[in-house]
């Protein structure tokens, strides 16, 4: 065991220097997960020759602990690119969104292929929520306002210039297919639930034409929405792309069994194009 002592606890400002010295421990090595709770700090690092190490630290004491992980090709990170001086907050924050487990604790970890995330759960487990790597809580979107439906289709959008189709639903989100860097590949950015927006690659050459994104209104769709709508809370899907072959893309929209069309100014076209 190694004493080292901090002045004030994991979650009032003790987390950072803490986690720093487990990483000085661990020789500086490429870390595959960090654990903090209010009590415990946990880093578990890989080794050259691929094997994986963890320490922890526990009441101004740190010691060699087994791992619970395996190395199975996850993303490395370091530490200190993180926030860990604001653990506190981030408690906070998952307790107002019901965290309430008897243990908060927060993990950083690859959450999908090559992607780091930081994450606060509880034990026992009650809900999760996602940090980005700048400490800011990923929100849940709902997909009626116009303030859900611009945020959700600006991460997906990103800096993407031209795109083939957008849309969000509440079984799967916000989307969109973008045209990558790489000819007969499209590129899809999803943001689904409280979780960031993640992306994945497929080999498909799209029959639609692209259509900047700047045409885009979240206003208008949100009214389009609310005017389609049988009921405030009835689920609508809203696809927009190029597939009716104007000189603008149509966002179609889908409530229960109902079909509507709109321009991207929100003006009802289904009664010309069904």
């Amino acid at each position: 065991p190694i004493t080292f002592l901090v002045a004030r606890s994991l979650i009032d400002g003790g987390a950072a220097p803490v986690i720093a010295e487990l990483h000085n421990v661990a020789q500086g090595l490429p870390v595959l997960k960090v654990d903090i709770t209010k009590d415990e700090a946990r880093l578990t690092a890989l080794t050259p020759d691929n094997q994986v190490v963890s320490y922890a630290w526990r009441d101004g004491s740190i010691t060699k602990v087994d791992s619970d992980i395996q190395y199975l090709a996850q993303a490395t990170f370091d530490p200190a690119d993180y926030p860990l001086d604001n653990v506190a907050r981030m408690f906070d924050v998952a307790d107002l969104r019901g965290v309430r487990g008897t243990t908060q604790s927060l993990q950083i970890v690859e959450y999908r292929a090559g992607e780091v995330l930081m994450t606060v759960t509880s034990r026992p487990e009650t809900s999760t929520v996602f940090f980005r790597q700048d400490g800011t809580a990923v929100a849940e979107l709902g997909f009626t306002s116009v303030a859900d439906i611009t945020a959700g289709l600006e991460e997906v959008v990103g800096d993407a210039t031209k795109v083939y189709q957008v849309g969000f639903t509440q079984a799967r989100g916000y989307w969109a297919d973008i045209p990558d860097s790489e000819d007969g590949v499209i590129l899809n950015r999803s943001r689904t639930g409280g979780l960031p927006a993640f992306e994945t690659r497929r080999s498909e050459t799209s029959a639609l034409a692209t259509f900047s994104p700047s045409l885009l209104q979240p206003a208008a769709l949100a009214k389009a929405v609310a005017l389609f709508q049988a009921s405030p809370d009835e689920p609508c899907d809203v696809v927009i792309d190029m597939s009716q072959q104007r000189y603008a893309p149509v966002a179609t929209i889908t409530c229960g069994s109902t079909v509507h069309y709109t321009d991207m100014d929100g003006r009802d076209m289904t009664d010309l194009l069904s």
